[in-house]
């Protein structure tokens, strides 16, 4: 039987949702920048297999819009929320935001299994990393919690 599904990133600006997904089709399909804001719109990445194909889809950053491309850009967010098969919401060790209410809650509110993704673990300490961790609703069928470094090509 063959399977097929989208997976969304979502996140806030500069917590490496772009390299993410760059690592995880295995190709330079976002561009990379400590600019906040690069990803203007979704970019989709394709990764297929024998028995499988996941569609990727990196979005822009989450912000409070002040003008109309913002608007725009946070329309492709919003609309990657509601059409996921799954949701990859990365976050990282470094981010202090609460921008990203909104559509957290969004998250919350529907059925879409969720993967909460920190990055970036190679800039904190376990504690520090555990404490992010416990801000998240515990594991189950439809949470879960990943810890990676992809600057640092690792995980946890």
């Amino acid at each position: 039987m063959h399977k097929a599904g989208f997976v969304n990133i979502i996140g806030n600006p500069n917590v490496g949702k772009s390299t993410l997904m760059n690592a995880l089709v295995g190709e330079r399909l976002s561009i990379i920048t400590s600019k906040a804001q690069t990803t203007r719109h979704r970019i989709l990445g394709v990764v297929s297999g024998e028995d499988f194909q996941i569609v990727f889809s990196d979005t822009p950053g989450i912000l409070k819009p002040s003008y109309k491309l913002q608007e725009s850009m946070m329309k492709f967010v919003t609309g990657a929320v509601n059409d996921a098969d799954v949701i990859l919401y990365v976050t990282d060790t470094v981010e202090q935001s609460d921008r990203s209410n909104d559509i957290l809650e969004k998250i919350r509110q529907s059925d879409i299994p969720t993967l909460a993704v920190i990055n970036k673990i190679d800039l904190t300490t376990p504690e520090k990393l555990e404490e992010l961790v416990d801000k998240w609703p515990p594991r189950s069928s439809r949470y879960r919690h990943a810890r990676i470094s992809t600057s640092r090509d690792f995980s946890t």
